[in-house]
This record gives structure tokens, C-alpha cells and sequence, in this order.
């Protein structure tokens, strides 16, 4: 039997693929992401946690 584990790491070497399992680190995300980018994902998570509030405190159907 082949050990399966270790195969796709060197067909990913072999393909010249640029994924890289390791997690990114701060200063690398930083410079992909821009602030403002960040303030945007930040709004729009505080808006769609603020429509699910809303949802989960509507009466509609609790009488």
C-alpha cells in the first residue's frame, strides 16, 4: 500500500501550485487586505448580526 498522506504534497510541488496549507500570518493579511476592506467586513457584520436580533425578537407567531 501507498501512504496516501504524503502524495499531495508532491503533486502540489510538481503542479507549481501556489496553495500553502500553513495559516497566514498578521503581517502577511494585512497587507492583502486593506483597512477599509476590514471596516467593510466589520459593517456588514454588524448589520447582519443586527437582522438576526431583529428576527429572533420578532413576536410574530408567539401569540
Amino acid at each position: 500500500m501507498t501512504d496516501k498522506r504524503e502524495k499531495p504534497a508532491e503533486d502540489a510541488e510538481q503542479a507549481g501550485s501556489e496553495y500553502d496549507p500553513r495559516p497566514v500570518s498578521d503581517g502577511e493579511l494585512r497587507e492583502q487586505v486593506s483597512r477599509e476592506e476590514v471596516e467593510g467586513y466589520k459593517r456588514k457584520a454588524d448589520q447582519s448580526h443586527a437582522n438576526w436580533f431583529s428576527v429572533m425578537n420578532n413576536p410574530y407567531g408567539k401569540d
